[in-house]
């Protein structure tokens, strides 16, 4: 594959990506929120969008860059933790 149909993969993640995160902060990811407060409120509210906040950030910076590398790594793994904490906040705790 080449450089430039890479980013243009990459670029179309990013765009997919945005619009699950703008879909998630605009019309809700389906889960009732929390009203008891706290770190796990936050985590369960809002760590689903999060998560694709980051997901798109890594894309685009993998666009951008052209290949996957570290600088994409570190907020796919940053919006990973983000839905492990979701995950927890709505279905555990």
């Amino acid at each position: 594959m080449t450089g430039s149909a890479r980013r243009a993969l990459f670029a179309l993640a990013a765009v997919v990506a945005a619009a699950v995160t703008g879909i998630f902060a605009f019309v809700g990811d389906g889960v009732p929120p929390r009203t008891d407060g706290g770190v796990l409120a936050v985590a369960a509210n809002h760590g689903h969008t999060a998560a694709w906040v980051l997901l798109t950030v890594a894309f685009a910076v993998a666009a951008v860059r052209g290949a996957w590398s570290t600088a994409s790594q570190v907020p796919a793994m940053g919006g990973l933790a983000c839905y492990a904490a979701f995950l927890l906040a709505t279905f555990v705790f």
